[in-house]
């Protein structure tokens, strides 16, 4: 049986399209089709069958699946672990992360893994929103992602990273300007805006708010647009405090005294099921093993 077989095979399963699965094997499509052809052969069965332009895996492909994709794991677990032992760790890592940690913890992680791993090790990182990064991770095109918690991630496994914390911005001059911290009580009357209700961390301050009777009057996709509104006006900002807000140097940034510290996490996510490769593997490792939130 030949081995690159299966991991087309593998490949073929998780993207179920031959075009791109081809694509990310960097064979031709016919390539492709012959080996899965070849390998349907051998085993006497039909690994998948047609649905629509995909195509799906039949019942005895599942249960093949399930066999060779542990198989191949171990396999390059070992090969992966050899390579260590010789300073031959390599491959790349596609990261997507959202704006707020891209200054500031993405940086110190990925110096310390390439650090520790060496230079043949490659990181990419991607700038997108929570519902973006779990799109692209579910369709294979990211390894990994740093991102809010989505309720219907069942086929994704989340491990804590940080909190950050959430607080209110203002311009200059603003009559809360000179406070030090605010209860919510200090926002009735004012005019809030606040994050778009399409991404978790807006939809979960709606709800904060909510429970205080109060609501923001508009929603935006990004910190440096909340700025530019309350640079201009007296609206009140309530987003998250990353050294992405603190880089403006014209608006006041006080602190939300009755918001839990927890009330909003960042998770490293990635597919449960979905085969990685010994970098990404080793990626994962590092980051939950020396990077996890510990309360």
């Amino acid at each position: 049986m030949n081995l690159a077989h299966l991991y087309y095979f593998c490949k073929l399963a998780e993207l179920q399209h031959y075009t791109k699965a081809a694509k990310e094997l960097y064979i031709t499509q016919p390539s492709l089709s012959g080996a899965i052809s070849s390998l349907e052969a051998e085993l006497g069965i039909a690994l998948f069958e047609k649905s629509g332009r995909n195509v799906v895996l039949t019942k005895y492909g599942k249960e093949f699946y399930d066999t060779v994709s542990v198989a191949l794991r171990t396999l390059d677990k070992g090969v992966a672990k050899a390579k260590e032992y010789g300073g031959g760790l390599s491959g790349t890592v596609n990261v997507g992360c959202i704006p707020t940690i891209q200054s500031d913890f993405i940086p110190q992680v990925l110096l310390a893994f390439r650090d520790l791993k060496g230079p043949a090790v490659k990181v990419n990182i991607f700038e997108a929103q929570t519902n973006e990064i779990i799109q692209r991770i579910r369709r294979g095109e990211w390894d990994v992602g740093f991102c809010s918690h989505v309720p219907d991630g069942s086929d994704l496994f989340f491990v804590p990273i940080l909190c950050q914390l959430l607080a209110a911005t203002v311009r200059r001059g603003h009559p809360l300007d000179s406070r030090e911290s605010l209860d919510f009580s200090d926002l009735a009357g004012h005019k809030l805006i606040s994050y778009h209700l399409e991404q978790p961390i807006g939809r979960d301050i709606q709800k904060l708010l909510a429970r205080h009777h109060l609501s923001a009057d508009h929603h935006y996709g990004n910190e440096e647009s909340m700025y530019g509104i309350c640079q201009l006006s007296d609206y009140v900002a309530i987003l998250l405090d990353t050294p992405r807000v603190r880089m403006f140097d014209d608006i006041s940034l006080i602190p939300l005294a009755q918001v839990p510290i927890d009330f909003h996490m960042v998770y490293m996510v990635f597919h449960r099921d979905r085969y990685k490769t010994p970098v990404v593997e080793s990626f994962i490792d590092y980051v939950a093993a020396f990077w996890s939130y510990q309360p």
